[in-house]
């Protein structure tokens, strides 16, 4: 999920667990953006802003809210969505027609479930012949795989030989599938900003990838308590 305030912070702790520096933090009922929520304390973890997990009235983890360091005033709601893809890039929309085999004949279908071809990177890789294409949530959020093609025989595969070069993973717009790890399909709103961030990141070897910022390395004051909706 990446933050607002700094989209090169990525926030990959995202399950409904609550945080264990939460464990023992007392919370008024808050209502952000029409939403009762309970907020947890700063986490430590980061420095680029003053972040606070938010939890309904289960205590499941529901979002978060992010503060400028600067002006405690300033923030920003984040939450999470009802798939990997809405939660990224903060984003209603992005619907699920089904799964990837739909879009395979039945016979090819059949090929993959018998060899076990069923997981993201077993898939795409028996698909490099072809211009289909799969993209996770991880391949957003890291750096795109590479494509190695032999030089003797041209054979195309995710993995290394010593008569390889490579190549950065293509993704033809026309037959590239966003899926999650189980192989479920999911087609971005008309306004997404998916492709957009592929193209701003070709990923050649030297690109940076956005982190999770590590263990707080200077100490922030607490901020005062944001007034009372």
């Amino acid at each position: 999920m990446y933050s607002i305030l700094n989209p090169k912070v990525i926030y990959r702790d995202i399950t409904t667990d609550i945080s264990e520096h939460d464990i023992d933090v007392v919370s008024d009922l808050w209502d952000m953006d029409g939403r009762e929520v309970y907020r947890g304390s700063r986490d430590p973890r980061f420095t680029h802003a003053n972040v606070y997990w938010l939890y309904d009235e289960e205590l499941q983890r529901v979002g978060l809210t992010e503060h400028d360091l600067d002006d405690h005033a300033r923030f920003e709601l984040l939450w999470f969505r009802d798939n990997d893809f809405g939660t990224m890039l903060q984003e209603d929309g992005w619907d699920s027609p089904g799964d990837i085999w739909s879009k395979l004949p039945p016979h090819v279908f059949e090929k993959f479930l018998a060899e076990g071809w069923t997981k993201p990177m077993s898939f795409l890789e028996h698909c490099l012949k072809s211009s289909v294409r799969i993209v996770t949530p991880d391949m957003v959020l890291g750096r795109r795989p590479l494509v190695y093609e032999c030089e003797k025989c041209g054979l195309l595969s995710l993995k290394s030989s010593p008569c390889s070069v490579s190549r950065v993973l293509d993704l033809p717009r026309e037959s590239t599938y966003f899926v999650d790890e189980d192989l479920i399909l999911y087609v971005p709103p008309a306004d997404s900003r998916i492709w957009s961030l592929l193209s701003e990141r070709p990923d050649d070897a030297g690109s940076s990838t956005p982190v999770e910022e590590p263990v707080q390395q200077r100490e922030q004051p607490s901020p005062p308590p944001a007034p009372q909706p």
